[in-house]
């Protein structure tokens, strides 16, 4: 499947029942060093640093308007990581959404009717 192809079905422009490729192996252009510059979105999904639970209090919204995103908690302590993450099962269990762990620190968090598929 091509990126487009997931980036479009990611944004609703294919079914209700969307499903979002992951590979085992990525073409990804990108490469988390510490020296380099943290990217803003990823293969399309926008990806966000939270240092503290009011940081992103708001991305609830996204949820609700069908929008994934990615939390990387690389900045973050591990307590604040816990009530981010305790929030968000809330959120996500309410709306019938999904948290995927994608990394140690980096989680997605999916709208009702998105899944990741595993190749």
């Amino acid at each position: 499947m091509k990126i487009l192809d997931v980036v479009y079905k990611c944004l609703g422009f294919e079914s209700d029942d969307v499903k979002v490729a992951k590979r085992s192996k990525t073409n990804a252009t990108y490469n988390l060093k510490l020296d380099q510059e943290l990217p803003d979105e990823i293969d399309g999904v926008k990806v966000y640093y939270p240092e503290a639970l009011g940081d992103c209090k708001d991305k609830a919204e996204y949820i609700k308007r069908g929008t994934p995103f990615i939390l990387d908690f690389r900045n973050c302590s591990m307590s604040e990581k816990n009530r981010i993450l305790g929030y968000f099962a809330g959120v996500v269990d309410m709306l019938g959404a999904k948290i995927e762990n994608l990394d140690k620190n980096i989680f997605i968090f999916l709208p009702k009717n998105f899944e990741i598929e595993l190749t």
